[in-house]
């Protein structure tokens, strides 16, 4: 399986999984509380934290944009009151830089591309909407810089058009599976479909999940997911579209234990490991009498059970019970005793 690289983190099946904290427009417009979501994604143990970069001008027509139920507020007025300037996203990046926590930033325009290539990022995230903007999804391809695309609300056919423009180009890219409601029901998280994408292209495959809480995040993780994408918030009881499909940072927490665990936990070997040796020692079961047996005597379920302990070296396992059956001994055994295969004749 391919991987695709940012920064120092090697993106791919193989490699453990790359978790994006989407700062989104959670931190609502505050610089600090931007600025201490870093902080704390870092702390968390997640590789990389998001920011949006937003040119409304650019992006929209303000007064023909329908509002959705999750937005109390037209969007150009929400992205209006919570947007970071370029010189902002400067020093972001550059906190980020300086404590070892990767930056990213998705950009809604084609505008907001270039200005965010102008302070070299290293890589770019498309959201979902942009899907099937494929001006925006070219242009942007043309970097040749490492691309994560969302893929909410799109048909296969339309995630393969815009594969194929972004490989011609030949940026290195990843997929994320989503559903784009705000929050999600799990009922239509389709996770499966992370298989699907993974075998069709041989690319990475992640998860940006919408769902309030973590635990499609982790089954994404044991599915083969290689980047988890999941929205961040201080408090979800705050105004705003994105708090409610986010978590919090005791969940934050327990996202990247339980998905590093759950990568870890991801083989599919099936062999006796090592650290179980000594449990069969107990666990496993051996042929007994349950009665007195005489020489010469036939064995039969009227004489002989299995119980633990395991059977040490020549003593018969409970797996070959059915094939001792009906054979008779060689000598007198005690009721209570492990048999021996050479008790048998």
């Amino acid at each position: 399986m391919n991987f695709i690289k940012i920064g120092r983190h090697k993106i791919g099946f193989n490699h453990k999984p790359f978790i994006i904290v989407e700062a989104c427009v959670n931190h609502q417009g505050n610089f600090n509380i931007a600025k201490k979501m870093i902080y704390f994604a870092k702390k968390s143990g997640a590789q990389c934290i998001k920011f949006q970069h937003h040119i409304v001008s650019e992006e929209m027509l303000i007064d023909k944009v329908p509002k959705s139920s999750n937005f109390s507020k037209p969007l150009s007025k929400v992205i209006e009151e919570t947007n970071f300037t370029l010189k902002q996203h400067k020093t972001l990046k550059k906190i980020c830089e300086k404590i070892g926590i990767e930056y990213l930033c998705t950009p809604f325009s084609i505008k907001a591309a270039k200005e965010l290539n102008s302070i070299n990022v290293k890589a770019f995230k498309t959201g979902s909407g942009e899907l099937t903007n494929l001006p925006f999804i070219n242009h942007i391809a043309k970097f040749k810089k490492p691309m994560i695309v969302s893929t909410g609300m799109s048909l296969p056919e339309e995630i393969h058009e815009t594969v194929k423009i972004i490989k011609k180009q030949g940026a290195p890219l990843a997929l994320t599976h989503c559903i784009s409601a705000y929050p999600c029901p799990y009922e239509i998280m389709n996770l499966n479909f992370i298989s699907e994408l993974s075998r069709k292209y041989k690319i990475p495959v992640g998860l940006s999940d919408h769902t309030p809480s973590i635990y499609n995040a982790l089954g994404a993780v044991s599915l083969g997911a290689s980047i988890i994408e999941k929205h961040f918030t201080f408090d979800k009881k705050l105004p705003g579209p994105d708090h409610k499909s986010s978590i919090d940072a005791n969940e934050l927490k327990m996202l990247v234990e339980g998905s590093n665990a759950n990568f870890l936990a991801r083989g599919s070997k099936k062999i006796i490991f090592k650290q179980e040796k000594e449990i069969i020692n107990w666990a496993r079961e051996s042929v007994v009498s349950i009665k007195q047996i005489p020489k010469n005597h036939i064995l039969s379920r009227e004489n002989i059970s299995t119980k633990r302990p395991s059977p040490k070296k020549g003593q018969i396992p409970a797996n070959k019970f059915y094939k001792i059956l009906g054979k008779k001994t060689k000598k007198n055994i005690f009721k209570d005793r492990i048999i021996n295969f050479k008790d048998i004749k």
